[in-house]
């Protein structure tokens, strides 16, 4: 596929995404972005309930070359932004603790803006067809989602000082 034909599916497959979300009331916008004209859709994420909170969410392609077998879609959520200094130390240890229950992607601190992230990057062949390109975003899409409900309240409570790392590790431990 040329990267003409690609950019343009990726694009329709995220503005089909957007509709679906405008169309259930969630709040999100296709934008492109002015450095390298990667589209993007900006998600607001509100929890499944008043514990898990609200967060922003970035979906986008990486860029392509000429030649490229695999593209790959990237999901990007902030839970939290700003994480206070005195409270680092002990979500870097809830971080590490946590990642190893996430089923895919993982939990980071993003240390140049401060925040709290949950990325996960999804490959895909290059020469997926419209349909395969979509449900793939849609699954990493889902997975993404399930990662941020089933973990993101208990790394925003570390981030407020709210919990400690062992608690949220036990709060987990007793899930299992």
């Amino acid at each position: 596929m040329n990267l003409t034909n690609l950019e343009e599916l990726r694009k329709r497959t995220l503005a089909e995404v957007e509709k679906e979300f405008v169309e259930e009331l969630v709040p999100a916008e296709l934008t492109v972005t002015e450095e390298n004209g990667v589209s993007v859709l900006n998600v607001l994420m509100s929890g499944s309930d008043e514990k898990t909170g609200n967060a922003s969410g970035e979906f986008f392609f990486l860029p392509s070359e000429p030649g490229d077998e695999i593209q790959y879609f990237v999901n990007l959520i902030t839970l939290y932004e700003e994480i206070p200094e005195e409270n680092l130390q002990e979500l870097n240890a809830a971080v590490a603790a946590i990642n190893t229950y996430v089923t895919c992607g993982g939990f980071g601190v993003d240390p140049g803006a401060n925040s709290l992230i949950y990325k996960l990057v999804y490959p895909m062949s290059a020469e997926a067809g419209e349909d395969a390109v979509r449900e793939n975003v849609d699954l990493s899409m889902g997975c993404a989602f399930q990662a941020f409900s089933d973990f993101g309240y208990l790394l925003t409570e570390v981030c407020e000082g709210e919990r400690s790392a062992q608690s949220a590790i036990g709060v987990l431990a007793d899930e299992i």
